[in-house]
């Protein structure tokens, strides 16, 4: 087969999908050096990846969904590999001739791919990254699992969040940050299990300042913190862009979450983590787990229930983070 020129990964769904599939950039940059790689993601994503190392351009799936078959003729894409299969998409680059078109084998339109990789991702055995590595197995069966990721920011960026949060937070202190929703991605551990270890944090590590964020939509959960623990918790739900929210996780001390979208970019800056994982598949840490190599992960003994996670357990990790 004839080495591709340009690649287009196409994941258009959330934060954590993308951010675990950035570890294809790097692999293939390896084995084939002189290809240029493009990304095809949701607006949602805003210009986290603006910069990104090894990314040519970046593409947003709303821009070009009114007539995604002018979008291929109208770029140069020799390859694209829908790590995220959309049959809209499927059926667009089929239409627009794309040369080589790489998709799982297993949805009732895989025959518009004509590289087919065969694995279930249902039953959550790999990491997710591992399964969209494997997306790469059309180049080479050799595949390097040494997953690296090149978030960045500028100078200037950092600068400009100190200055937005310089009456709320200086971001070079020591803070912990609890990021309590999902918006459903999984189950949850409740938010009071959460409170409590705010409240044994603000006991037993007072030096901490503890920031709570999320999205304005999640305010009901957020606010809770601040009824309990009041002006110890720095609220900044709903206050905080893709970008500004990746600064504050890189200069924290710890990020508390389940598991959601930015567990997931604490995970490529390689930050401490604890993290909260059910056990059922496609849901469970097997699949989703942070891969920061400080990340904490709690699942409940058995099952779902994440009520019957401790505090005992969620506090010893605390100490376990804070005093490693």
């Amino acid at each position: 087969m004839e080495a591709p020129g340009h690649i287009l990964l196409s994941r258009t769904d959330k934060i954590g999908d993308v951010i675990l599939t950035l570890p294809m950039i790097p692999e293939i940059k390896r084995l084939l050096p002189e290809s240029k790689i493009s990304i095809f993601i949701s607006n949602k994503l805003d210009n986290l990846l603006n910069g990104y190392e090894g990314i040519h351009n970046i593409f947003y799936y709303e821009d070009a969904a009114d007539n995604l078959v002018n979008f291929f003729k109208s770029n140069d894409f020799d390859t694209i590999i829908n790590v995220f299969p959309r049959k809209d998409i499927a059926v667009a680059a089929f239409r627009a001739d794309v040369k080589t078109r790489v998709g799982t084998a297993y949805r009732f339109y895989s025959f518009l791919f004509n590289e087919r990789i065969k694995e279930h991702r249902k039953y959550a055995v790999k990491h997710e990254s591992e399964y969209n590595l494997n997306l790469l197995s059309f180049l080479n069966k050799e595949i390097s699992y040494n997953k690296s990721f090149h978030l960045s920011y500028t100078e200037s960026e950092y600068r400009d969040l100190k200055s937005k949060l310089s009456k709320l937070i200086d971001i070079d202190s020591k803070y912990i940050i609890i990021h309590p929703g999902s918006k459903g991605s999984a189950v949850d551990l409740p938010a009071n299990k959460l409170i409590e270890l705010a409240v044994y944090i603000n006991t037993k590590y007072p030096h901490y300042r503890i920031v709570v964020t999320g999205l304005e939509q999640e305010r009901h959960i957020t606010s809770l913190f601040r009824q309990k623990l009041g002006d110890y918790i720095i609220d900044l739900t709903g206050k905080l862009g893709l970008r500004e929210m990746m600064i504050l996780i890189d200069k924290c001390d710890l990020f508390v979450s389940n598991s959601t979208g930015p567990i997931h970019i604490a995970g490529a800056l390689n930050r401490k983590i604890i993290g909260f994982y059910p056990n059922s598949a496609p849901m469970n840490a097997v699949r989703w787990r942070p891969l920061s190599n400080q990340a904490v992960i709690i699942s409940p003994q058995t099952g779902d229930d994440m009520t019957t996670i401790t505090e005992m357990q969620v506090n010893k990790a605390a100490d376990t983070q804070l005093n490693s």
